[in-house]
């Protein structure tokens, strides 16, 4: 039997504390982390079902890129060397105020007040 490891989820802004277990790569089992800071053994419905998220067959493992109707995958070195053109060329014609940052769950955006 694999040994429980401690990780988070990553689902919402909590990042609450979880440990799993694998097989390879895949999640096998999910309790929480009792001696985790903030959570203190507490996950949701969503952190017990982190598996599905992860393991999904449907889940993106490469970068995309679309060339028209079309979506091709391209290496993670092409990808960034791209967006982070595009980025330059963005400063370079509009400055640093044209860019803003925005952070979120892989649930979409969870704002902590």
């Amino acid at each position: 039997m694999s040994e429980w490891k401690k990780t988070f989820c990553a689902l919402c802004y909590h990042n609450c504390g979880l440990e799993i277990q694998t097989e390879g790569h895949r999640i096998t089992k999910v309790r929480p982390d009792k001696d985790h800071p903030r959570t203190k053994g507490y996950i949701c419905r969503k952190g017990m079902k982190i598996a599905y998220y992860q393991d999904h067959k449907e889940r993106l493992t490469h970068p995309l890129k679309r060339e028209g109707d079309q979506f091709v995958e391209i290496s993670w070195d092409q990808a960034i060397s791209e967006i982070a053109g595009k980025l330059k060329k963005l400063l370079d014609e509009h400055g640093p105020r044209a860019l803003a940052y925005m952070g979120g769950g892989g649930q979409g955006c969870h704002v902590e007040a």
